[in-house]
């Protein structure tokens, strides 16, 4: 009877399959991708004159004086003219667009598959997520924002650099660069997957097809092709998922009968109050392990930080940030939604117990083929809405880890400061060797259940220890360079026992989720002749160690908290730093009321001493005081005749 249920979910499969109207939507999806690429790298790019401008200048042709601003003769002939317009758009890019890229570069294939499964299976308690979203904003903004913007860095760990000391920028530069590498295979794994389960392709074939043009237009244009080919790849995505739930819900009857179907069978639960660490979801879990993770990975993490800085002041850098806020909240919810779409239309008759999908992460593809598949084109734009989030995930993560392996790794740890041309190369080849080692790797995915919690695990580790580090430099100004290694150490090892210890006894059957009830009773008689439902025997995790039995929420917080924990410690033991003598710009404003007067005359030092821009708009960082003495103007500036002007010297 397995064979003859085999052969009718074949059979299925086979009635649903991509149409050539499909094929075309997803055809043109790859080939506007590519050409963003050509765009921007041949087409739309600084060849013929930069501008060698100085801050005061950069609002006018003519300088105070009524001088011409020098022009400066630049020759390219392949792709973006600097590395200054390769990594960061000559940081002249628009809050919109960069908005609408950190919604896509965060929204990978991850979101769109594994959040309505994860709906599906434990419930509406992942919903409550758009709360930490939201706080995750106003963190960002007030905390992390106003440092980097004043200090104008091409990477975020030059900070731990003139906070520190060169040892824990390398730790956090590699240990960003190791992340993003187990990272890349899932993101291409997601895509693959959705196009498997609707085409029949290789997996293998996918995810070559996935890199090699998601390489071709990054290697091109630079972050100027990735933020724009973004812009336009997270509309495909909202409208592909959009139609796909709109659609949906006409056909079951509306949201009504959805919204009941899932409260008869325990979908519907945003208050699960239980104090218990070890449940998946709950409404302490979800809100403090969901703002820990989500602050963690945007506010310090490279591949946000660098679209943050692609723009031109911090004005529009919050601007940017609050639209990427409001669109992440209302993206989320619509996969959210899209969950309890799938258990209105499978409530009697659950798809993986009968055998039509073999993952969780299968579930949504499968319904799109099922419920919207003879609409000809739609299951194209929705896969093209996969991929266009995979595309654009994977498009940050090579663009932004390039940078880290040339401003970190080759010049700061290793302390090598290559030519431009050299530079050049060094970019653009750490883009390809990125991508093909992300296909090498793609078969490790395979051997992982559960995309949303893996991916969370893997990122928690780097993401929690990351965050920490850059939350004791900004708000804890008495902690020196001791305290942040002994505490980055710790926290990375803290969380990786319990991330890794997690996915090992889960995959030795010592511990599993526990998934809400399903049923077959609605099911054709092919598909359950001979079968019968059996509630699923959980094993017995009273034996487990108990960090091993965390939900994976509690990962972040465990590695942040064991960073400041230790690191505040480890810095009054070996010699807590004198506030006076700090530079103020290091830390963050909102720690600015509790640092001593004298400080504020250090002002702007660290970053007028160290190699690279300086800061163009750092007047919002800087303190305003009524008083006369220190403080009272900002840094940099000299009275003149009852007019305050900017000092070139501090610029």
């Amino acid at each position: 009877m397995t064979i003859a249920r085999s052969t009718l979910a074949e059979s299925l499969r086979e009635l649903y399959q991509f149409s050539v109207v499909d094929y075309c939507v997803f055809a043109l999806m790859l080939i506007l991708s590519a050409a963003c690429g050509i765009y921007f790298g041949f087409f739309k790019r600084s060849t013929g004159a930069d501008d060698e401008v100085t801050p005061e200048s950069s609002s006018s042709d003519d300088d105070e004086s009524g001088h011409q601003r020098k022009k400066k003769k630049t020759t390219s002939t392949f792709g973006s003219s600097t590395m200054d317009e390769y990594l960061l758009g000559s940081r002249k890019l628009k809050a919109f667009p960069v908005a609408m890229s950190l919604v896509a570069g965060y929204i990978s294939g991850v979101t769109i598959l594994g959040t309505p499964a994860e709906i599906y299976n434990f419930g509406t308690q992942y919903w409550l997520i758009v709360l930490p979203i939201l706080l995750m904003g106003v963190a960002v903004c007030t905390i992390y924002l106003p440092v980097f913007c004043s200090l104008k860095l091409n990477s975020s760990y030059e900070y731990l650099e003139l906070r520190f000391n060169s040892y824990v920028r390398s730790i956090a530069s590699v240990m960003f660069v190791l992340d993003e590498l187990f990272f890349l295979p899932m993101i291409i794994y997601v895509p693959a997957l959705a196009f498997n389960q609707v085409t029949g392709f290789n997996l293998y074939l996918i995810g070559a097809i996935v890199c090699v043009v998601c390489i071709f237009y990054t290697l091109l244009g630079g972050i100027k092709a990735v933020v724009f080919t973004d812009a336009w790849q997270v509309v495909v995505m909202f409208i592909s998922v959009v139609v796909v739930v709109i659609i949906g819900t006409i056909a079951i009857g509306g949201p009504d009968i959805i919204w009941d179907r899932s409260l008869d069978g325990g979908r519907i639960d945003f208050f699960n109050m239980s104090p218990s660490m070890y449940e998946r979801q709950t409404f302490w879990a979800v809100l403090i392990g969901g703002f820990f993770y989500w602050t963690s990975f945007n506010s310090v993490n490279q591949t946000m930080v660098q679209r943050y800085m692609s723009l031109p002041n911090l004005k529009k850098a919050k601007l940017s940030i609050a639209m990427f806020t409001v669109g992440m909240g209302v993206f989320v919810s619509v996969c959210c939604y899209a969950g309890l779409l799938l258990y209105g239309k499978y409530y009697e008759c659950d798809p993986a117990s009968v055998g039509l999908v073999t993952t969780d992460d299968q579930l949504f593809p499968h319904y799109v083929m099922e419920a919207v598949g003879k609409l000809k084109g739609i299951p194209g734009l929705f896969i093209a809405g996969v991929f266009g989030a995979a595309l654009s995930s994977l498009s940050v993560v090579l663009n932004s880890t390039s940078a880290v392996l040339l401003e970190d790794i080759l010049k700061g740890l290793f302390r090598v400061n290559p030519t431009p041309f050299v530079a050049n190369v060094f970019v653009r080849g750490s883009v390809v060797v990125l991508g093909l080692a992300a296909m090498g790797c793609l078969f490790i995915i395979e051997k992982l259940g559960g995309i949303l919690s893996v991916a969370t695990s893997l990122s928690a580790i780097a993401a929690g220890t990351t965050c920490g580090i850059f939350t004791l430099g900004m708000l804890v100004p008495w902690s020196n360079a001791n305290g942040a290694l002994f505490g980055g150490i710790s926290g990375a090892l803290l969380s990786g026992w319990v991330s890794l210890g997690s996915q090992f006894a889960g995959a030795a059957g010592e511990i599993a989720p526990h998934k809400l009830p399903v049923s077959i009773d609605g099911c054709i008689e092919d598909l359950v002749t001979n079968m019968t439902l059996v509630n699923p025997v959980y094993p017995d995790e009273a034996s487990v160690f108990p960090l091993y039995r965390l939900s994976y929420h509690w990962i972040t917080p465990i590695g942040v908290l064991t960073v400041l924990v230790v690191g505040t410690i480890v810095s009054f033991v070996t010699g807590p730093r004198d506030l006076r003598h700090i530079d103020p710009e290091l830390i963050s404003p909102v720690i600015h009321r509790f640092l001593p007067q004298e400080s504020f005359g250090n002002y702007g030092t660290t970053s007028r001493t160290a190699d690279g821009p300086q800061a163009n708009f750092c007047e919002e960082m800087q303190p305003q005081s009524s008083g006369s003495g220190v403080g009272s103007v900002p840094y940099g500036t000299t009275t003149t005749l009852g007019r305050s002007e900017q000092s070139p010297k501090s610029r």
